[in-house]
């Protein structure tokens, strides 16, 4: 598959035109079509000592969602849209959380642990209703697994391919997302049933309202001896 080139800036231009006008309303909005987000968190294992990333944190809901439920785990999350950027500090740091949070500015094809979050890996990396909004999500993706840690787990949540929905309501749910760049993206769970297939990890898969949304958890194998 070709692919174009990526510019971080491109990026990052068009992340902040997006959510400026929208941030102090995202979450209050959102609510309402992006299903799965607390089933997701909510079932992430992270434990005392682990090392949580979320991709595309926007205002940080998710990361102090985790933050109460699980006291010990370093929460950081990388974001390329500036302004959202700084309202998930400010939310995070008003809650107390500020001591176990490094936030950093970029993209997920640009994650680089030790330089950005002072880590090697991750134990957890979690990205909801992100991949959708990449243009070629793939490199995302692989990067993302890149930066997990021997038995580490990518835990996505994203849209699904609504084939079971009543068609008038899919045709009508994919075009109001196409307006904002958003479309289903099969390609990410194709690469995962690759990558499981071979034996590079395992891959689990949860369906949400008719093909609506998918959850897919991918974990790599443990270090041998760990």
């Amino acid at each position: 598959m070709a692919t174009r080139s990526f510019d971080p800036a491109l990026v990052h231009a068009r992340m902040d035109r997006m959510y400026r006008p929208q941030r102090f309303v995202y979450d209050a909005t959102r609510k309402f079509y992006l299903l799965g987000r607390d089933r997701l968190v909510d079932s992430i294992p992270a434990r005392a000592g682990d090392r949580l990333l979320e991709i595309g944190c926007g205002t940080g809901r998710n990361l102090l969602r985790l933050g109460r439920r699980c006291p010990g785990v370093l929460l950081c999350g990388v974001e390329p849209a500036r302004s959202m950027l700084e309202l998930s500090a400010r939310r995070l740091a008003r809650r107390g959380f500020a001591g176990r949070t490094r936030l950093a500015w970029g993209t997920a094809e640009t994650l680089d642990p030790l330089a950005q979050f002072g880590v090697e890996a991750f134990d957890h990396v979690l990205a909801s209703y992100c991949l959708s909004i990449i243009p070629e999500p793939l490199p995302a993706l692989e990067r993302a697994l890149a930066v997990l840690a021997p038995g580490g787990s990518l835990h996505l949540v994203d849209f699904g391919p609504m084939d079971r929905l009543p068609p008038p309501a899919a045709r009508a749910m994919r075009a109001w997302l196409a307006r904002f760049g958003v479309a289903h993206e099969p390609d990410v769970r194709a690469e995962l049933e690759r990558r499981a297939a071979a034996g590079a990890g395992k891959l689990e898969t949860v369906e949400i309202g008719r093909g609506y949304a998918e959850l897919l958890r991918f974990t790599l194998p443990a270090r041998p001896g760990g």
